[in-house]
Order: C-alpha cells, then sequence, then structure tokens
C-alpha cells in the first residue's frame, strides 16, 4: 500500500499544509495482531510521548518503526486522524459502535490512549463525545449497561477516564429511590466487585468517600474490602449498601434541623 492510499485508509483526509509532510515517516505497528499504521513525526510529535520516541535517545528514533503491541488498533487510527485533523470520523459514533455501549467503549479506549500519549485537547474532544451518547438522567439503566462494558472492555482503567464515570453515576438515584429494573441492574453492578463497584459506592455517597478519606486511608480499598468482606461472609451487598445510605440520611437529617 502507498503512502497516499495509507492514509486515505487511516481516514486522514483533510487537506493539511505546511512542513510536516517533509518530515520523517514513521511506521506504527499497533495491537497483537500488528495492524500497521504511517504518520509523518511533526504531526506524532504534538504527543510529548511520541515526540521523545522520534528524536529521543531510543530505538525508534533509528529505525523510524514504532511498536505499540498493548494498544488498540482502532483507537490508535482515531487518535492519528485527530494528529493531522483535530478530529477523528468514524470513531466512538453509535453507528461504529452498534449502540450506545459500544460507542461508549470505543470512545473509552480514546480516552485512554490520550491520556497515555499526553493528549490534553483529545481527552476533552472524547469526554464531550462521552457526554453526548450518555444521558444519565433520561436513561439510567443504558447508561450502567454502557458503565459495565466499558469497565469490562479496558484492562487497566485510566484514572481521568474513572473520574469521568463517577461524575455521571453521581447522577443516579439512590437505590431507595430506584425503580425495580435499575435496582436490578445496578445490584449486578455491585455484586461483580473490582473497581466498577467501588465507583458506584464512591459516586453515590459522596460524603461517606470525604470521611474516608479524611482518615488518611485509601477510600477505594477500604470500600473493596468491605465487598469483599461481605461477599466472603455470605452476607447480602444490597444490606450493606443500605446501611451506608441509612448513616448519610441521618447525617443530612441532623444538618437540616
Amino acid at each position: 500500500m502507498d503512502l497516499k492510499a495509507a492514509w486515505e485508509y487511516q481516514g486522514v483526509t483533510a487537506v493539511i499544509h505546511g512542513d510536516g509532510f517533509d518530515s520523517q515517516i514513521f511506521t506504527l505497528i499497533v495491537g497483537q495482531e500488528e495492524k500497521v499504521y504511517t504518520a509523518h513525526a511533526t504531526y506524532l510529535c504534538q504527543s510529548p510521548v511520541f515526540e521523545k520516541m522520534c528524536y529521543g535517545h531510543f530505538q525508534e528514533s533509528q529505525t523510524f518503526e514504532i511498536r505499540l503491541s498493548e494498544d488498540e488498533p482502532q483507537a490508535i487510527r482515531a487518535l492519528i486522524q485527530y494528529l493531522y485533523t483535530g478530529r477523528f470520523l468514524d470513531y466512538g459514533t453509535i453507528e461504529s459502535g452498534r449502540g450506545p455501549a459500544g460507542a461508549a467503549t470505543q470512545l473509552a479506549d480514546l480516552l485512554v490512549m490520550a491520556d497515555k500519549y499526553q493528549l490534553h485537547d483529545l481527552q476533552i474532544l472524547v469526554a464531550k463525545n462521552l457526554d453526548a451518547i450518555i444521558d444519565v438522567e433520561e436513561r439510567p439503566i443504558d447508561f450502567l449497561w454502557i458503565m459495565q462494558a466499558t469497565y469490562a472492555s479496558v484492562a487497566e482503567l485510566d484514572k481521568s477516564h474513572r473520574k469521568h464515570f463517577k461524575n455521571f453515576a453521581s447522577q443516579l438515584p439512590k437505590p431507595n429511590l430506584m425503580g425495580k429494573s435499575l435496582r436490578e441492574v445496578f445490584d449486578e453492578c455491585i455484586s461483580g466487585g473490582g473497581v466498577l463497584a467501588i465507583d458506584l459506592v464512591s459516586a453515590l455517597c459522596l460524603d461517606y468517600h470525604i470521611q474516608l478519606r479524611s482518615l488518611r486511608s485509601n477510600p477505594e480499598k477500604m470500600i473493596l474490602d468491605a465487598i469483599a468482606m461481605v461477599k466472603a461472609s455470605g452476607g447480602d451487598l444490597n444490606d450493606f449498601m443500605s446501611k451506608i445510605y441509612a448513616v448519610e440520611l441521618k447525617k443530612s437529617a441532623r444538618s437540616s434541623e
């Protein structure tokens, strides 16, 4: 495949002016399937991480080949589109993801890549696209499905990515105010444990979360340990959650007196 065809395949179709096309061309080999993309150093170097690879004292600067074996190929393709055009065209949409959950999963992958390669403006753009897809108040069950699918699909969740989802989760009603269908999906998410359960608990118990933090402890570890202990003892996770909310309701009542 010649370079022009490669750019068209990567979705880089905008007319770009300047000296960028005179810079060194690098080959990016991405993922376990070793998907191949090409890009000019000038555009890659908008990322401080790629800049070090291209011009630092690393093997990549000599071979003009960058291996990204742990990255998602389609997310890197979208990232290259962004570096050349300032946007990504056919990634993270309802159509490309074949539904809201798939689109959110794609955007989550791209959000992780944007953070990894220190592209702050791309993070903001991806976050805005996530906002457009996720409507917690109107479709809370869809949101929980999206959150569940996203957390399951990303091996190691980035902190900024988790923070974004926790902000959305804080808009959910308290469990005692949830309808039957929403509560069933919520309980399913909690019963799975892990970071998903941690983030849902902390998002809906902000005062409790801050109180734990004030003890100079690790609040996430304490919540995870609590969930693990309840599960190991055969206890009722719903009862555990209810007790947390009961404490918060009492505190709220006292503060309003």
